[in-house]
């Protein structure tokens, strides 16, 4: 749906025309609405999305608005895509620091990656041009801008921003009856419909771990080095 059939859909349950709350207050509603839904995740698979990113020797820092077509807001894995190339690891700012520092500062083809200050930080610094595949999660598009622009979200998201709106219109009235009733329809809508969404599918296998980042091998072996003086 639309911000023209939401609209309408809040209308025809609330018995209101536009002269009793106008189109201003209703997107209000509906984009408040909406941004409480993508609130609930981190990792909605409907924003899931893939870029390309070439490395520029000796550049360490890409800002992650650089990146494809800009509205990049999560990432999950960059991969070095060249003859050679690996997949990077993703380690901590403060480990990297910790590795490759002053003497350390050496280029090289980048083997790790970190996120920090709305950038992406390689390690080793880049001796050369690498192509990257950044896989990750995009923001949403600004679909409100535009009354025929659908929703920028799983169509099973839709309906339940009607719901939010008509109790927004009730609270307004101060029917909190109504209100509540909607709000709790609301509510209801979102959490089977997130469940629905994020559930695993049934390829994919449970796995199971204690949630605890490491370092690799290599990585601890790089460190321990510098600690010798190695």
């Amino acid at each position: 749906m639309n911000l023209t059939e939401i609209r309408s859909k809040i209308r025809e349950i609330v018995d209101l025309d536009a002269q009793d709350v106008s189109d201003t207050l209703l997107n209000m509603y509906i984009k408040d609405g909406f941004e409480r839904i993508i609130a609930l995740e981190r990792r909605w698979p409907f924003y899931q999305k893939t870029f390309n990113l070439s490395t520029v020797e000796d550049q360490r820092a890409y800002a992650i608005n650089t990146v494809g077509d800009g509205n990049l807001r999560e990432i999950t894995s960059v991969v070095d895509t060249s003859t050679t190339g690996n997949r990077l690891e993703y380690i901590s700012y403060d480990d990297a620091e910790s590795v490759w520092v002053g003497s350390y500062d050496q280029s090289s083809r980048p083997s790790y990656f970190t996120f920090w200050q709305e950038q992406i930080h390689l390690f080793p610094k880049p001796d050369g041009i690498y192509p990257l595949v950044v896989r990750g999660y995009r923001k949403p598009i600004n679909w409100s801008a535009s009354d025929s622009t659908e929703v920028d979200a799983d169509a099973r998201l839709h309906q339940p921003l009607v719901y939010y709106g008509v109790a927004q219109v009730y609270q307004l009235q101060e029917d909190i009856e109504l209100a509540s009733f909607y709000r709790q329809s609301f509510d209801e809508a979102i959490r089977l419909a997130a469940a629905d969404i994020m559930r695993p599918p049934s390829q994919r296998p449970l796995a199971v771990s204690d949630g605890i980042p490491r370092m690799s091998n290599r990585l601890w072996m790089q460190s321990l080095g510098r600690t010798l003086g190695q």
